[in-house]
């Protein structure tokens, strides 16, 4: 795929071309439309999912939702899944319990750490939301669209697209995303290898419509494991309770095959996972997957990148999977973004594998680890690892020249409680609610577009960096001082609760903090600077991030 074929046609340009237009995918035209970016989509099939696949978004995610202008759509959308929140173990839906069990009650005690809530809505319903989001903001999205091949440069790639209508288009960007799912043919071009366990068992995803009102009554499952003589598998019912998706395995190795999976093969195994007969079954599609432990050895090669399902394949015991590829989007999307404005250098880009690799390996044995205890297999040490789902996904720890570390300051695991992290660089800027206007705002709110430097009530010293290196960098940088009490000045935040200096880390009334467009804390400085040189330091620090003083001569 590395040789282009020759085009037959006129080319097109982008900045940033994205290879497939799935959840990750669109994440990513919505991330980078939103910083101004211009990016064309390209996705072979004609629309967006038809098949449920990835239901649960974790509440880091609807933080990224937040920013992109999603959320609230999201959670519309999601609203008649609020009260499906039981987690079961059934013969059928019309049989026997064998176990039961609560979860997601009330607000998960979550509200000191995040305003947002954990999200169940399936893939094929979050999709249509991503792309209208997309193209409200400007990108260009082309459906029924296919990457022929790709050639990369040290300026840039160009493709050869085939978009259906006869004949081929080339395409130049400075980078394309490979956002193209679990068998990437992006990454096999590229021959990029991948560690970990490799894949642990193979499944068909069975969306179907039934009539599940009689059968559920006044039940509401978030997950229903299924197992009798016809059938072992998980259902899931969605919110008009007139369908649903059943997963099963099957095993190649003892000759079965997804030949095997007929529409009349799947309607009994439906049939036998709902247990009441007479209920009509309707199939609506399949949906073959890997259950796989894999990821890429590198995330960066060149001018492309890998994203999501491309990059890693995590186990979906934690229903992690979607997340961390959001995730991803999310953190290449300032970086693209940067660079193609020519305010950072190239090694801002770079700083994506040696930050989300390291996170997607820990994510993916996460998976594995979940996939062990409830299968009641994990030893003793397996199960002291598992992390709770809000460590994996909001406790994470960066480690990459994008992050400038403190001179006395430890290394942290790569994800820790973020009930306990207190804004050390490389992590999750911490929730605040402040005041700004005598309205109440979230410090999660300030984050998302540019750079945003907090100091204390007696920081104006660094206030006066960040407008010196604003106007010397190119860069937008937004400074706020935060006052304690609930009266604030023009440009000044009010901390009514007296909590803001505490969660970044006990910072005093002439510290600062700076967090990066993603909401990750780039620096801070616990006080003053010693020599007065606030200014030169920030400075410093920013083209340190931003890699200005690249090898490439980058400014």
């Amino acid at each position: 795929m590395t040789s282009a074929s020759e085009p037959s046609g006129p080319s097109g340009s982008a900045p940033v071309l994205i290879v497939g237009g799935s959840l990750v995918g669109l994440s990513t035209a919505v991330f980078l439309a939103r910083h101004g970016i211009r990016c064309t989509l390209v996705e072979r099939h004609p629309g967006t999912s038809v098949h449920p696949r990835a239901v649960g978004y974790y509440p880091r995610t609807g933080e990224l939702l937040r920013q992109a202008g999603v959320e609230d759509a999201a959670v519309r959308e999601a609203s008649g899944f609020a009260t499906h929140r039981t987690r079961a173990g059934v013969t059928s839906l019309a049989g026997e319990v064998l176990f039961s069990k609560e979860e997601l009650e009330g607000d998960d005690g979550l509200g000191d750490l995040t305003p947002s809530r954990l999200l169940l809505l399936p893939q094929d319903r979050l999709e249509p939301l991503l792309r209208d989001r997309a193209v409200e903001l400007g990108a260009d999205l082309r459906f029924g669209t296919e990457l022929v091949s790709f050639a990369e440069d040290p300026e840039g790639v160009t493709t050869v697209l085939d978009d259906g209508t006869g004949g081929t288009r080339s395409f130049r960007s400075s980078y394309l995303v490979a956002c193209d799912g679990p068998r990437s043919t992006v990454r096999e071009a590229l021959k990029v290898p991948r560690q970990g366990r490799g894949v642990l068992s193979r499944h068909v995803s069975i969306a179907f419509g039934a009539d599940l009102r009689p059968v559920l009554g006044d039940r509401r499952y978030s997950v229903v494991h299924v197992k009798n003589p016809q059938v072992t598998g998980i259902l899931v019912h969605d919110d008009t309770l007139t369908g649903g998706t059943l997963i099963v395995g099957y095993r190649p190795e003892d000759g079965e095959s997804l030949e095997d999976f007929t529409d009349d093969r799947c309607a009994e195994l439906v049939g036998a996972a709902v247990g009441a007969p007479g209920v009509e079954v309707t199939i609506r599609s399949r949906f073959p997957w890997d259950m796989a432990e894999q990821v890429a050895e590198s995330f960066v090669h060149g001018r492309v990148l890998l994203a999501g399902d491309a990059a890693h394949v995590v186990p979906p015991t934690g229903g992690y999977g979607a997340n961390t590829g959001i995730a991803d989007a999310h953190n290449l999307a300032w970086k693209l973004a940067l660079v193609a404005a020519g305010v950072a250098g190239p090694g801002l880009v770079e700083t994506y594998d040696a930050e989300r690799r390291p996170v997607a390996v820990y994510t993916a044995e996460q998976g594995s680890l979940q996939l062990a205890l409830r299968s009641g297999t994990a030893t003793p040490e397996q199960q002291a690892a598992v992390a709770d789902a809000v460590t994996v996904t909001s406790g994470q720890a960066y480690r990459s020249t994008a992050v400038v570390g403190e001179p006395d300051g430890a290394d942290l695991p790569v994800a820790s409680d973020p009930r306990e992290l207190r804004g050390a660089p490389g992590t999750r800027a911490p929730y605040v609610e402040l005041l700004r206007g005598g309205e109440t705002v979230s410090t999660l709110d300030l984050f998302g577009r540019d750079f945003v430097l907090l100091t204390g009530e007696h920081g104006r010293e660094w206030i006066s960096a960040a407008v010196s290196a604003s106007a010397g960098l190119g860069l937008k940088i937004t400074a706020r001082r935060v006052v304690p009490g609930t009266d604030a000045g023009a440009g000044t935040l009010a901390d009514p609760d007296g909590d803001w200096s505490e969660r970044y880390g006990g910072l005093r009334p002439e510290g600062a903090v700076l967090v990066r467009p993603d909401g990750v804390v780039a620096w801070r400085s616990p006080g003053a600077d010693p020599g007065g040189e606030e200014t030169a330091v920030l400075a410093a620090v920013l083209r340190s991030v931003l890699a200005r003083e690249s090898r490439t001569g980058a400014r």
